[in-house]
């Protein structure tokens, strides 16, 4: 496909969504030359054989070097489409797969995007030897112990190279995961409450991570930007008179409708952190004009993997992006989300974080000798100090701080 740049979209059937594909077009490098759709998908060819002439001859007109469909498409589907455009063609998920590939960047985030691609190649190596299969004639077929031509024995020679390949992959993929269970079990023992910001792809949830921690991770306006999951420390500090914990904070790969199957594995690290944070965070771009379906792919994606989303705080990002008329109608559909604009300020989301931490939490009022005075200094950085008085008895205290130090501070309870 090098050099290919000049693209048409093409979309059948009744979820069509040709503009969300030409942005992953666009994040690939692709110019989206022209489009053709058509409400039913046709079983042989994808599109129907009239349909099909029509693509060849716009493909020519607007000088296409490549048909990218909006769906995965079978091999023989593909070869069709294919014969009668007269051009390549790259379906949704081979498309999706080779933006992963391009953004990939640690070695985990590698092995997932090439599982994935010789997931997707195995059931399409069939024909890649027809060619072979020519060379060797028709002689002897249909012949009881007839050797095989050199085109089937290629293609079971790469089927079965494919397979070895998987097998090592996932092998290592899975050491991989035991090990981030490992780490990550660690850390929720001893470390501050965890958050996970979830969405849909291209929702400015690096920009969030960004803003709320000082990191400086990359926020290019491009589909799966972010391909493996990041983790900051947001540090607490006094805030109108009281004492915020720290919290961790971890950026996930973003969610797209028709998720290829093949990409599953490429999405573990984003569940297992939603599933094993304290707080979820939803963000959605509020300038979409697809806002409430976006969210409800995130709410169902969620829901199947078995991460409770009931409580999750739904973020809608992007607001200066919205005319007025349209935030009214936002402030009517969603009033209880954090609506932001990460690159002014995410202050009203942090303000959500922590009270959604201190929901979690009991909330004691304890009286600490001047004697224990280090239990005093062990609570900054991990509980909320609502408030804060010297006595001569020693300090009082109002705290909301984490379950697992209840017991230790229960013997300065005031009653």
């Amino acid at each position: 496909m090098n050099g290919i740049s000049r693209a048409i979209l093409v979309a059948a059937g009744e979820d069509r969504h040709l503009d969300e594909l030409g942005r992953l077009a666009a994040t690939l490098g692709l110019e989206v030359c022209g489009r053709l759709e058509q409400p039913r998908r046709d079983g042989a060819g994808y599109l129907g054989r009239g349909k099909r002439r029509e693509l060849g001859r716009r493909a020519s007109e607007l000088g296409a070097q490549v048909v990218v469909t909006d769906d995965e498409l079978t091999a023989s589907q593909a070869r069709v489409l294919e014969r009668d455009a007269g051009l390549p063609v790259m379906d949704r998920t081979e498309l999706i797969i080779k933006i992963f590939e391009s953004h990939a960047r640690d070695a985990a985030s590698k092995l997932q995007v090439e599982l994935a691609e010789l997931e997707y190649l195995l059931p399409r190596t069939r024909g890649m030897w027809t060619h072979l299969e020519r060379q060797e004639g028709g002689g002897g077929r249909g012949l009881r112990g007839a050797t095989r031509g050199p085109g089937e024995q290629q293609l079971e020679y790469d089927r079965r190279m494919i397979r070895d390949r998987i097998r090592t992959i996932r092998r290592k993929l899975k050491d991989e995961r035991a090990s981030r269970r490992v780490r990550s079990s660690r850390l929720k023992k001893s470390g501050p409450p965890a958050v996970a910001l979830v969405g849909y792809t291209n929702a400015g949830k690096t920009t969030i991570l960004n803003s709320l921690s000082g990191a400086g991770r990359s926020v290019r306006d491009w589909l799966f930007e972010t391909l493996e999951t990041s983790t900051r420390l947001v540090e607490g500090g006094r805030e109108d008179g009281v004492v915020r914990p720290d919290f961790v904070v971890t950026d996930t790969v973003g969610f797209i409708r028709k998720l290829p199957t093949q990409l599953v594995e490429s999405f573990a690290g984003t569940l297992q952190a939603a599933r094993e944070a304290d707080v979820v965070v939803i963000c959605a771009d509020a300038s979409s004009p697809e806002l409430a379906e976006e969210i409800d792919v995130v709410r169902e994606t969620l829901v199947a993997s078995g991460v409770d989303a009931e409580d999750a705080i739904l973020c809608l990002n992007k607001l200066d992006a919205v005319p007025e008329e349209a935030k009214r109608e936002i402030e009517r559909r969603y009033p209880q989300a954090v609506k932001i604009s990460a690159l002014k300020s995410t202050d009203p989301l942090k303000q959500s974080i922590y009270r959604s931490i201190a929901s979690l939490r009991p909330r004691m009022r304890i009286l600490i000798p001047h004697s224990d005075y280090s239990e005093v200094a062990g609570l900054y950085g991990t509980a909320e100090i609502h408030s804060s008085e010297n006595t001569a008895e020693g300090v009082i205290m109002d705290v909301t701080l984490p379950e697992e130090k209840r017991e230790r501070y229960a013997r300065y309870t005031l009653g």
